[in-house]
């Protein structure tokens, strides 16, 4: 009869141990999931990834540099336009006093002799020049006065004075830097333009780079931050399990090394995010709002570029196809001047004024005399031993090696485009999977984890699911990354904004105000 009583006390101890434990773990699961760190409990302010892209364009030094560069551009360009309007030049010697001896020739006693001269000269002259752009002709037009007074033992005072003089300078056979400068420098300017749209692309890329550097960052440390909850709660359910003899003693020391893990983790990545917030901050100088959590952006609903239209975008706007434009019209007019600069050379020189020499200023500018002059200059080379032969020969060749190398250009461009477009439509399959597995993932570790605490599963699965839940969380964001990135350098390549069908266009007189 005692043997019996013994019996059933001990079953039902048993039971009530069993029991004690199932409610242990499912009470202890809850807390796990829904407890909240203080941090999590302090407000924080979301910011998205547009808000960090508008905060770059106003406030990095990149922007700013970037701007400067195209300021340097637009007024080489504005200089261009300024050599072909008429010049207006005013130059004067008003005083000019000398006081020395110089050597002369004495007629009488036919030697030469030092005398002592004493002279003032004044000179003021007033010019207009005009380049004509088609011809390469130089016209000009001046006036002119010079009055030049002598002291000594003959005292004497002149003046010489052209009211008018037109002139030019017209080369014949010569090279006409001029017409070239027409071509080159509107395509100098229009890649100076898309420059600028290119480079801001480029700082587009930093950011989305920074930024999910950031994001990465502060999701492994709120994963961190669960895996030390998780490792305390399991660490005190595994001492009591282990009181209660339903595990072993290596079990409670791996569950233990777990919670110093879990500590050692935690504050490396608090680590980790520090430097990558301090990272974009510094990028930003400074203009990161405080208490601020990065927003990971969404997707792009249904956004499937073509590749013909990008590859058509991109040869109109890509700054990279207007510089192979500009390359191949340089190695022609480095061609012309290599042809024109190594066969004769012939210009004409010619002018006409009115000017006239008088002892008073009055009588200087009254019965003006004609003043006219022609000038023709060639030179013809008869023996130089092959020399200009190899100029031209040199610059056509090197103007061959440049339409190859312009043609191989245009085809990595086509190529670059083309793969960029590829890798972009498939990307948002690859975003959606990773966020699938991210969420089954999570699932999974619930559950497992649950099973764990419920005595069903060993220690060991328990680690390989949350290793695989936080793996599947971090290429999620990776992937999600890609996407932006991805998207970027397209819109990079062909500068025009897929998501709102629109060219990237930028107010550049607002640019150079600022």
């Amino acid at each position: 009869m005692l043997k019996s009583e013994t019996y059933n006390k001990n079953r039902m101890l048993v039971r009530v141990s069993k029991f004690y434990l199932i409610l242990l773990g499912i009470l202890s699961c809850s807390s796990i999931m829904g407890q909240q760190t203080p941090d999590t409990v302090q407000l924080k302010k979301n910011i998205s990834l547009n808000e960090v892209l508008n905060l770059t364009s106003q406030n990095s030094l990149e922007a700013f540099k970037a701007k400067r560069k195209y300021g340097v551009n637009y007024w080489k360009y504005r200089s261009f336009k300024s050599r072909l309007l008429p010049k207006i030049n005013f130059e004067a010697n008003p005083f000019t006093y000398n006081r020395a001896l110089i050597e002369r020739y004495d007629s009488q006693q036919n030697i030469d002799v030092f005398r002592l001269q004493q002279n003032l000269n004044s000179y003021a002259n007033v010019s207009i020049n005009q380049n004509i752009r088609a011809t390469g002709t130089s016209l000009f037009i001046n006036s002119s006065f010079n009055r030049l007074k002598n002291y000594g033992d003959f005292d004497s005072e002149s003046y010489t004075a052209t009211p008018v003089r037109i002139g030019l300078v017209q080369p014949i056979m010569a090279f006409n830097p001029f017409k070239w400068e027409h071509k080159t420098a509107p395509l100098q300017y229009q890649k100076a333009k898309q420059e600028y749209l290119y480079e801001l692309q480029s700082i587009n890329l930093k950011t989305i780079d920074l930024f999910f550097d950031w994001a990465l960052a502060g999701k492994k440390v709120d994963i961190a931050k669960e895996n030390k909850l998780s490792a305390e709660k399991l660490f005190k359910i595994g001492k009591k399990r282990y009181d209660l003899g339903s595990i072993e003693r290596n079990d409670v020391l791996n569950l233990e090394l777990d919670v110093y893990n879990a500590n050692t983790n935690l504050t490396l990545n608090e680590q980790a995010l520090n430097k990558a917030r301090n990272a974009l901050r510094l990028f930003l100088r400074d203009d990161l709002p405080n208490n601020s959590a990065p927003m990971l952006p969404e997707l792009i609903p249904d956004l499937q570029i073509d590749i013909s239209e990008a590859t058509e975008l991109a040869n109109a706007n890509n700054p990279k196809i207007i510089d192979l434009e500009l390359r191949k019209t340089e190695a022609l007019r480095d061609l012309d001047k290599a042809i024109k600069d190594n066969r004769f050379d012939l210009s004409i020189t010619a002018s006409y004024g009115l000017n006239q020499q008088a002892n008073t200023f009055r009588d200087a500018y009254g019965n003006l005399l004609d003043q006219q002059m022609v000038s023709v200059n060639f030179s013809i080379p008869i023996l130089d031993w092959g020399e200009r032969r190899g100029n031209i020969k040199t610059a056509k060749m090197n103007n061959e090696v440049i339409d190859i190398e312009l043609q191989q250009d245009k085809d990595k461009i086509k190529q670059d485009i083309a793969q960029k477009v590829i890798d972009f439509n498939i990307q948002q399959e690859l975003v959606e999977g990773a966020l699938k597995t991210s969420e089954i993932a999570r699932k999974s570790y619930e559950i497992t984890e649950k099973r764990y605490l419920l005595g069903n599963l060993d220690y060991l699965k328990l680690t390989s699911s949350r290793q695989a839940w936080q793996s599947a969380t971090e290429q999620y964001i990776t992937s999600l990354l890609n996407y932006w990135r991805l998207y970027f350098e397209v819109q990079q390549l062909t500068l025009y904004d897929f998501m709102n069908k629109v060219p990237i266009e930028q107010d550049f007189d607002a640019i150079l105000s600022n």
